[in-house]
């Protein structure tokens, strides 16, 4: 049973989340995970269940706001959505061989992740601030091939099945750095890819549970989380083109230092 100062705190994650799905492209999950594994000590793959789900709630809020802006490739899109489609299933189909005592493993691979989020957060504000890494960012090779998209998508597929994350936390920087796509034209395709990566990657993880864990437990989660998050992540996705990100980035980063700090120790 849920009390209610339970249900009131996820009902303000699922906002929070939503609202930073929307603004940065990463679909929500790097805050859901942490708080119901650790907050509320449930098993990985419960939270991973449950938070595919709302990542395609939170996505398809998003990226409605984003397909409006007009700065969603959809050549682009051609590739990078089918790849994250096969990945994803890849993902899931491995996460699901984590299971009982080696479920620690998903969390460990989670927390290295969110280290990985930080510093790409990080080197995304200090090529903004520091010449050499500014001259550093515009001398890369910008290759926009089907190889390198097709690369971008299935990384982003495979780790949304893997961990549960709306795959944005790769597809952002990957765009970037392997496309040479523009921070907000980055985001936008991200939260469009996120809903098909993350609409078959749900489907098979519900149906292919770990035997133990509560088939139903993950969508209690879900109708706490959802209702608001896609009432953040539109507001989010508008905030992209319209706010200065950095304070957003150091209170986001901050609370993934110490999120991932707990998902590699406990």
């Amino acid at each position: 049973m849920i009390d209610g100062a339970t249900i009131l705190g996820l009902l303000a994650v699922g906002f929070l989340g939503g609202l930073l799905g929307g603004l940065l492209g990463v679909g929500g999950s790097v805050l859901f995970i942490p708080v119901l594994t650790v907050f509320l000590e449930q098993d990985y793959h419960t939270a991973q269940a449950a938070a595919l789900v709302v990542n395609v709630c939170v996505g398809f809020a998003a990226a409605q706001s984003h397909i409006r802006s007009g700065l969603v490739s959809w050549r682009l899109q051609g590739i990078l959505i089918p790849c994250a489609i096969a990945a994803s299933v890849v993902g899931v189909c491995v996460s699901n061989q984590f299971a009982g005592a080696y479920e620690v493993y998903l969390r460990r691979i989670f927390g290295v992740t969110l280290v990985y989020v930080i510093l790409a957060n990080l080197y995304r504000m200090l090529r903004r601030q520091w010449p050499l890494v500014r001259r550093l960012w515009k001398a890369r090779k910008r290759r926009r091939g089907p190889f390198a998209i097709g690369a971008v998508g299935g990384l982003m597929g495979f780790m949304a099945g893997l961990l549960g994350i709306g795959g944005g936390v790769v597809a952002v920087p990957g765009q970037q750095i392997l496309l040479g796509m523009r921070l907000r034209t980055a985001v936008a395709n991200s939260s469009v890819a996120i809903v098909f990566a993350c609409v078959l990657a749900a489907a098979v993880k519900h149906s292919t549970l770990p035997q133990g864990v509560d088939p139903v437990r993950p969508w209690v989660y879900v109708g706490l989380l959802a209702p608001t998050a896609v009432i953040g992540a539109p507001l989010g996705a508008l905030l992209t083109h319209r706010l200065p990100r950095e304070w957003v980035r150091l209170v986001f980063m901050a609370f993934l230092a110490w999120a991932s700090v707990r998902m590699l120790t406990s």
